[in-house]
Order: C-alpha cells, then sequence, then structure tokens
C-alpha cells in the first residue's frame, strides 16, 4: 500500500509515527524530492527532475544524496539509542533474579561453601553459621590428607579427619574415628587461614554481593546484561545441572537458580578466555576493546580460589549443621596444643597397693612463638598427664590427671603431674601374693634373702591443652546458644484449641492465654515443677509444617499437634528435642514426672493459625494430649533479640517510660526482640528495634527517644564503634517515624550508611 498523492495545492500528507515508519528506506520511486517552485504544482516529480538542468541536477543529487545519508544516520541513531536503552533496561531488569537470590541468602542460618584452589590442588567443604562460626573439611593437595577444621569465638582447630588405631590398616574398610581436635598451624602455612577466610557468614557475603549488584547499576549497562549462556562457546549457564543466571560483578561472576525461587549457586573468579574471546570480536568491527574484568571484592579477590559453590543452609540442614558444631565445640576440652612440645623428665614413678596405682611425671615443654604470641594467655600453659598401667604384663586400667597451669618462662614451661586409677587395685593385690609366694618358696629353698620384684609400668603422655576448662565450656556453651538462636529465628507454636495446663489444674485453650496467667512449668534436669506466670503470647498466621504425635496414656491413645520445630522434653535422653524429630519410643514428662511412650509420629501440611507463650523463669510449660499434659518449651526466643550482648523487655520498658513515651510496639517489647531475633547482622536488628518502636509514631517524641536510646545501648554493649553519630542515628529514626522508611533493610541500609 502506497501513501495518497497529493492533489493541487497540496502538500504531501506527514509521515506517520516511528511505529508506522518502514523498516527500510523506501524506493526512489515512491521518495519525492524537495518541490521546485518554479513548475506547477502537481507536476510529477520525476518529470520535474528530468528538466533540470545538469548542474541543478548534480546540485539536487548532492542535495538529495545528504539528505539520504543523513536520514539512513537519523534511523541508526535512532535505533542505535533505542537499543542501548532497551539493553539498559534489560540489564536493569534481569538484576532483579539476583537481588532476590541475594536476599534471601542473608536470612540463612547458615552456609555451606565447596571450593577449589585456583591451581586446583586443594578441595574444601567449610560450613558458616549467621554468627560465624566454622567447620567443614579441607586439605592442602592431591595427596595430602583431609583434616577437619573448626573455629568458634575466634579460636581455629583441626585434626586428621580419619586416624586409624596403631596397627589399624585405614584401607581396610574397617570404621576409624578423627583425631582429637588440636590447635595452631605453626608450621608457617597460611591455606587454613585462607580457606576460612573465604567462607563469610551469610549476612556479609550478601553485603557484598549487595553492594557489587549496587555497583553494576551505577556502571554503563552491557548488552548482555544478566546472561543465560557464556559468551566463551555459548554453552548454556548450569551449576550441577541447574539451570542458571549469571552476571559479571566486582566480586566474580554470580551464578543463580533460572527458574523461581531465585537462589545463589556459585561465586566463581571471571574466565579470561570470555575476554579474549570477546576483544577478538571487537577488533576485526573497530570497537576499543573492554577491559578484562577483574575481581576487586569479596571472598574471591585474593585470587587462590576459581570458584565456591554457596549452598544456603535451611530446615533440617540448619539443625543438623548445629548439631554438628555443637558435637565439636562439646570435644574441644580435650583438645591439644600443636605450639608446645613435651619431653619426660626421666621415667617418673610408679606406685601400686591393693587400693590401686598412682604415677607421677616430670616434664620440660618448649613452646613456639606463635603459641606464646596467639594462644598462651596470662604467661600460663595448661597440661594434662595421661596413663596406662601394667603390672606383669597385664593392662591395669589408665589415669588421667587433672588439668593443671604452668608459668612460661621464656619459651619453655616445666612442672610436675600425677594421677591415680583405684581400678588396678585388684589385679595388682593378685600379683603381689603370687609374687610374695614365690619369693618366699626361693628363699626357703636357698636359705638366703630373695629380693621382691614387681612388673609394674606406666606408660605416660603429656599434652597442652589448647583450652582451660573454663575456656572450653564457654566455646561449648557458645554453640549451645547460636543453635538455640536458630531455633528462635523459627517460630513455634500450637495451633488454637491447643489446651495449656493452668496452676490451678485446670485447663484453657492456648489462643486464650493472657499475660500473667500462671501456668505449670518445670525445670527437667533438676525436678522442680512450679506455677509461673505467663510475661508474652505469640501468634502467628501463617505456620504450614506441623507434627501430630501419638502417644499411650492411662485412657488410651491421645494426640498432640505442634509445629514440627516445637521443643518436647525427652525423659529418656534428658535433653530437648522438636516435634518433627521425634521417633516411636522417645518417651515425654509428665507433671508427676512419669514417662509416656510416642507410638506414631506423622506429619501434616497446611496453614494454620498458631500460639505459643513466654513463661517466666523456668520457660516451660504442658500442653494436653488428650487428659495428658506432657513438657514442652516456651518461645524458645532468648529475649535479647538475638544480640550477643542484648537488652531484656524490661530495660526497653524502664526507657519508654522514663521518657514517657507509648510502648505501641508489635504487642510489647519481648515481641520486638522476638521480631529481631530474626535477622542475622547487627543493623538489621537495630532496624527491627527502631521501626517496631518508632515507626508511625511522628510526633510521640518519647517513643523515639526510646528508640535511640535502645540502639545507643546495645552499641556500646556490643562493642559496636563505627556507625552512625548520635545525630545520624535520631535523623533515621525521624525518618521512620515520618513514615519515610518502612522495610528493616531500607532502615538498615540507612544505618549503615554512615
Amino acid at each position: 500500500m502506497t501513501d495518497p498523492k497529493p492533489t493541487s495545492g497540496q502538500q504531501p500528507p506527514p509521515r506517520g509515527s516511528a511505529a508506522d515508519e518502514p523498516s527500510t528506506l523506501p524506493s526512489p520511486d515512491d521518495t519525492p524530492p524537495c518541490p521546485d517552485r518554479s513548475l506547477p504544482p502537481g507536476t510529477p516529480w520525476k518529470t520535474r527532475l528530468q528538466i533540470l538542468t545538469g548542474s541543478r541536477s548534480a546540485l539536487l543529487f548532492g542535495i538529495a544524496g545528504a539528505v539520504v545519508v543523513a536520514m539512513v544516520a537519523g534511523l541508526l541513531t535512532l535505533t542505535s539509542s533505542s537499543a542501548d536503552s532497551d539493553a539498559a533496561q534489560t540489564t536493569q531488569r534481569n538484576l532483579k533474579p539476583f537481588r532476590e537470590a541475594v536476599d534471601d541468602l542473608a536470612k540463612a542460618p547458615g552456609l555451606r561453601y565447596k571450593d577449589t584452589s585456583a591451581s586446583g590442588t586443594t578441595q574444601n567443604e567449610i560450613s558458616v553459621t549467621a554468627n560465624g562460626s566454622q567447620f567443614g573439611t579441607a586439605s592442602s593437595g592431591r595427596n595430602a590428607p583431609v583434616r577437619d577444621v573448626l573455629r568458634i569465638g575466634g579460636k581455629a582447630f583441626t585434626r586428621e579427619h580419619v586416624a586409624p588405631a596403631p596397627g589399624q590398616d585405614p584401607t581396610a574398610g574397617g570404621k576409624t574415628q578423627p583425631s582429637e581436635w588440636a590447635a595452631g598451624m605453626d608450621d608457617g602455612s597460611k591455606l587454613l587461614d585462607k580457606t576460612l577466610a573465604r567462607a563469610i557468614a551469610p549476612s556479609g557475603l550478601a553485603a557484598v554481593l549487595t553492594k557489587a549488584l549496587t555497583g553494576l547499576e551505577k556502571s554503563p549497562a552491557s548488552a548482555d546484561g544478566a546472561r543465560a549462556s557464556s559468551p566463551y562457546g555459548q554453552q548454556p549457564l548450569s551449576v550441577n545441572g541447574t539451570p542458571a543466571l549469571g552476571v559479571d560483578t566486582s566480586a566474580g561472576r554470580l551464578l543463580v537458580t533460572k527458574n523461581k525461587p531465585h537462589r545463589v549457586l556459585r561465586l566463581e573468579a571471571h574466565d579470561p578466555r570470555e575476554s579474549i574471546s570477546a576483544q577478538g570480536e571487537q577488533a576485526p568491527n573497530g570497537e576499543t576493546p573492554t577491559a578484562p574484568p577483574t575481581v576487586t571484592t569479596g571472598p574471591l579477590v585474593s585470587g587462590d580460589a576459581e570458584g565456591m559453590e554457596v549452598i544456603p543452609v535451611l530446615a533440617d540442614a540448619a539443625d543438623k549443621m548445629f548439631d554438628t558444631l555443637v558435637e565439636y565445640a562439646g570435644q574441644l576440652k580435650d583438645a591439644t596444643d600443636r605450639g608446645i612440645a613435651f619431653s619426660l623428665d626421666g621415667a617418673g614413678e610408679m606406685n601400686c597397693t591393693s587400693s590401686g596405682c598412682t604415677t607421677t611425671q616430670s616434664f620440660t615443654g618448649v613452646v613456639t612463638s606463635t603459641a606464646r604470641k596467639e594462644r598462651v594467655t596470662k604467661g600460663e600453659v595448661t597440661a594434662t598427664m595421661n596413663a596406662n598401667f601394667t603390672i606383669d604384663g597385664k593392662p591395669a586400667g589408665q589415669c588421667t590427671s587433672a588439668q593443671r597451669t604452668f608459668p612460661v618462662r621464656g619459651n619453655t614451661v616445666s612442672g610436675t603431674l600425677k594421677c591415680s586409677d583405684p581400678g588396678a587395685g585388684p589385679l595388682y593385690a593378685s600379683v603381689a601374693a603370687r609374687v610374695q609366694a614365690q619369693a618366699k618358696a626361693d628363699a626357703q629353698t636357698c636359705g638366703c634373702q630373695v629380693r621382691l620384684t614387681y612388673p609394674l609400668r606406666a606408660k605416660t603422655l603429656i599434652n597442652a591443652r589448647a583450652l582451660a576448662e573454663v575456656e572450653a565450656q564457654k566455646l561449648a556453651d557458645q554453640a549451645k546458644s547460636e543453635r538455640d538462636l536458630a531455633a528462635c529465628a523459627k517460630p513455634h507454636s500450637f495451633p488454637s484449641g491447643t489446651q495449656v495446663l493452668l496452676a490451678n489444674g485446670a485447663t484453657r485453650a492456648i489462643e486464650d492465654i493472657r499475660i500473667g496467667d500462671r501456668v505449670v512449668a518445670s525445670e527437667p534436669r533438676t525436678g522442680l515443677t512450679a506455677a509461673r506466670p505467663v510475661t508474652n503470647t505469640f501468634t502467628t498466621e501463617d505456620d504450614e509444617n506441623f507434627t501430630r504425635l501419638t502417644i499411650t496414656t492411662e485412657q488410651g491413645p491421645a494426640t498432640v499437634t505442634a509445629t514440627d520445630n516445637h521443643p518436647f522434653w525427652l525423659e529418656d535422653d534428658q535433653r530437648w528435642k522438636n516435634a518433627g524429630a521425634l521417633r516411636i519410643g522417645d518417651e515425654l514428662r509428665t507433671p508427676d514426672g512419669v514417662s509416656v511412650p510416642v507410638t506414631e509420629v506423622r506429619n501434616q501440611q497446611g496453614p494454620q493459625r498458631t500460639h505459643d507463650l513466654t513463661v517466666k523463669g523456668l520457660h516451660t510449660y504442658y500442653v494436653l494430649a488428650g487428659q495428658t499434659p506432657v513438657l514442652v518449651h516456651n518461645s524458645n526466643c532468648p529475649l535479647t533479640g538475638g544480640f550477643k550482648a542484648g537488652v531484656s523487655p524490661d530495660e526497653i520498658a524502664d526507657i519508654n517510660r522514663g521518657f514517657g513515651g507509648e510502648t505501641l510496639l508489635s504487642g510489647s517489647p519481648a515481641n520486638t526482640l522476638a521480631n529481631a531475633s530474626r535477622y542475622n547482622s547487627f543493623w538489621d536488628k537495630s532496624a527491627v528495634v527502631i521501626r517496631d518502636i518508632a515507626g508511625s509514631h511522628m510526633f510521640n517524641n518519647g517513643n523515639k527517644r526510646t528508640a535511640q536510646a535502645t540502639v545507643e545501648q546495645l552499641m556500646q554493649r556490643n562493642g559496636v564503634t563505627s556507625g552512625p553519630t548520635s545525630a545520624d542515628l535520631r535523623s533515621v529514626i525521624d525518618r521512620v517515624g515520618k513514615g519515610q522508611l518502612h522495610d528493616v533493610s531500607d532502615i538498615s541500609a540507612a544505618l549503615r550508611g554512615y
């Protein structure tokens, strides 16, 4: 279809919008030149062109050529500009999957990293909790033994992953155990330190990647943006068979799942082959080759690793992660120190009677400079001695001395240790009676004196303990605290209608329990059972994962349903265990201390409104299975917001009363701290405190001052010296009060910005 020809006295109709333009340049037959006003209107443009003189024709061709060239240039400019704009917009849009994945990463209880060194000689698998504790396996070379590693409380430990017993063939397939934990890598190697440095906590990695993605938004958008294939050979991107999207950032190439829900899969160094390939394509086109991307931030900046898989640790895997951390930390009481080597001073002494055997051993030790600098506290070394007794060639038992501390003088330490084994007494008495009888017979035969010789031996080994008992217990408690805090981040509750045992012996539905009501509570380890008041109540609207337990009671089978992560007390194991982890045969506790066995465990899914309580002091209460009460934990959240050094609900209430504010939080100060405990970083937790206390209180200066005083107290108690000044903090709080900042992430970003 062609445009209509103009009638006499009319100009050609204007061209349509860009959307109506032809995709190619029109042919000369359809494109009129500029009108010649010396010819009658309506003269066909070909005729007008033919009657022109040569000079005018040449001029016209020059003008027409310029017009055509200008049109072509204009079309190319418009097309290029539009394409560049679309590409930029596409890149912006395609960053959304990466941001979603990184946001979820920040909330994970832990991460598991699998990385390989840049040379391909080492492979490591390290898990890290939200608090930064780490454990896993590492190797320093293809033929090097695999070692277990553990870092908690700023202290690092290693052990042989497989340590065969003396004389055992490690290749025989028998069960082997790891060696004891030991502190210190005093051989000068930094491989372990570098491995652990790359495995940063979820919130730390999320912060690095968020900053890297923000940097992409501020830089010119690449044409390919977020891509699903590699430019080098255009092979599809995937990680272990999972289709992936990739984007090059200042932290390396970030790979996330192609399909929703998006999650982080891998972070890897930039591939130099792709840069060479891209530069090879740019050069023939006259383009200036782009500089190859480099890693300038994040865990790969050292160049020691070619990449690392990043696996969020969630749900049951998180429970296992924390159980392993608690197990490993509990073993540190026996950890040794490789930086302190002891030698025995002589053979020592061994004395036995019918009451047992005792050995005493003197020793001298040498302390390396690294151990003295990093691990010798207060100028003292803690040591223990292990001794194995044999009497007449027969094993007679063993003993371990109590831990003792000895002063370090220069780089040496010396002392004496002693231990006893009463169990060796009966064997000694038997052997001594035999030896004495034989000696008496020999003396009678020879008519001479016979010297009694008792075949006794003590094989002793003295070890430097990496930790004193108090230090080891502190690390074990930290691991348990991390596990409890992780459980706190997952609300656990009971469905509406679940009956709770009151102090007067009556029962009431959990949704009808109010603050101040008194319930029956127990401390199962001591056997104390007493009435305690409820200090807080919680309601969750969207819990979905439940476990129904069937137990055997005097009245017959009875059931109780809870979220799968609600802790029940196991009377047989003397510990708390989540409902979903209970097994047939586990025994639950009743108020009179009688155990009732679990006969069925059934998992159920489906959204329900649920409820939980906080009980003062004992932090437990009883729910009913049929007519039988069983002991459960209350809200497992430590009411300090999950801060390493927190504030209590009562402290917040006192601050609030002092400033004359209204305690209009999400129910109560305790609820605010419970909400804060669901986040990982200090500033995210502080953002929750500000949101709950100061949010929607534009004119309530008391609540805003409460929020500021609470956060400043938290900063002081946790040793946070960087961050907003008092004036900066008040500015952020004012913006929250005015409704200019709503989300925790936005408030946290504002706090981090100073």
